[in-house]
């Protein structure tokens, strides 16, 4: 599988986890880096205007609980957006990966 056809199916989790349209992550280009930088700005949007549906979307994901506390008590309020976002690409990556492991047996 290429890194495109992973972003592809990350961006598909995230806007299902997060109820957000397929075009709210439209990228210039198919990369992680492109999705971070889209993802960190509805990450900080959400920390600023709607912590419950952040908590919920990362419910959704998976996210791990002890990371997200780890980040928000670790991190400098400027990064924070930008660590939890790579953090939900992460965990949604490692979906896709598994996903595609169990469809290929």
């Amino acid at each position: 599988m290429t890194e495109q056809q992973e972003v592809s199916q990350s961006i598909q989790l995230i806007s299902n986890h997060f109820s957000i349209a397929d075009q709210e992550l439209t990228l210039e280009e198919n990369t992680f880096d492109s999705l971070e930088k889209k993802l960190t700005s509805i990450v900080s949007y959400l920390l600023d205007k709607d912590m419950n549906r952040l908590l919920n979307s990362l419910y959704r994901i998976d996210l791990d609980e002890s990371v997200f506390k780890k980040i928000l008590t670790e991190e400098p309020p400027e990064n924070l957006s930008r660590r939890i976002a790579g953090e939900i690409i992460k965990r949604e990556l490692q979906k896709v990966k598994t996903r595609e492991k169990y469809k290929a047996q």
